[in-house]
């Protein structure tokens, strides 16, 4: 099997890093959370010294990292990925990032000289889906290196999707994350106005779901989160800031028309700043019942 290295023992990388143990490849991590790193040991992971060494000893190296500011340091730094990779290493960045730092980081491999491979691989479907070996994974890539390296990403997802070259998963994954955003505030108004009139909440949801309203958040968000009031977290709101902050970047790169768009990031960003960040992002409903 692949000795695959994993570098981000988060929320989302813990889980996702044991189902690849639970596949049986020879995992090796490296994390500053020693207890997460711990949790990975103790489901047949093993722990290496740096990533200098991971990159030398192994034949994939999976990182999912808080943004595009970690990607840089871990594949450039001269401890990093790049500078230390071995011939035929392959690489599988799944951050939630721009595209454009996705298509950095190629344009750094070919300029190596060496034969290293990267995949732009960000995913959907949350802390469940990574726990569960559940998530869609989109994928940007050389097809053949996508080909390769689907052993890999069916341990981890069940809906894997070429998307093109690297850079373009980013795009798609950052566009995806917008309408969730925009759809979840949107949600988030009508309950509001909807308990002002007094309408049952079960009424609203079957007549909804069946409905030219309809969407994926209306039927699994709203019932889940919003009408039960519980927004325990997972996806906090934070990273859904972030997100939807990627689309804004490029949207003011592109001089584009997004007054909607502009308009929810605004909203997430000022229940971000009031204290909510680490909330399920769909906590912008009680931003909207306490503007009420």
């Amino acid at each position: 099997m692949k000795k695959i290295g994993f570098i981000g023992l988060g929320k989302m990388g813990l889980p996702m890093a044991v189902n690849l143990c639970k596949a049986d490849f020879e995992l090796y991590v490296k994390s500053s959370n020693q207890s997460n790193q711990n949790i990975i040991t103790q489901n047949g992971g093993k722990s290496i010294e740096d990533f200098a060494h991971m990159a030398k000893e192994c034949d994939v190296i999976i990182t999912i990292l808080p943004a595009d500011q970690e990607i840089m340091e871990v594949y450039t730094k001269d401890n990093g990925i790049i500078a230390n990779a071995k011939d035929g290493l392959v690489c599988i960045d799944m951050t939630s990032a721009k595209g454009t730092t996705k298509e950095k980081i190629a344009e750094l491999f070919i300029a190596s000289g060496k034969n290293i491979k990267f995949l732009d691989a960000p995913v959907s479907g949350g802390v469940a889906g990574a726990t569960n070996g559940t998530l869609t994974i989109m994928v940007g890539s050389e097809k053949e290196d996508y080909d390769s390296s689907m052993d890999v990403l069916k341990a981890l997802g069940t809906k894997i999707i070429y998307t093109g070259q690297v850079g373009t998963a980013s795009n798609v994954k950052m566009l995806n994350q917008m309408l969730n955003a925009a759809n979840t505030a949107i949600a988030a108004e009508v309950l509001c106005i909807s308990r002002g009139l007094g309408v049952d909440d079960k009424v609203l949801s079957e007549v909804v779901n069946q409905s030219s309203g309809a969407s994926f958040i209306f039927e699994k968000n709203v019932p889940k989160y919003m009408m039960t009031g519980d927004h325990t977290p997972g996806f906090r709101l934070n990273l859904m800031k972030k997100d939807i902050g990627l689309f804004a970047d490029a949207s003011a790169q592109l001089n584009g028309f997004t007054p909607i768009s502009d308009l929810v990031y605004q909203i997430y960003r000022e229940t971000a700043n009031e204290g909510h960040g680490d909330m399920n992002y769909t906590y912008v409903y009680k931003w909207f019942e306490e503007n009420q």
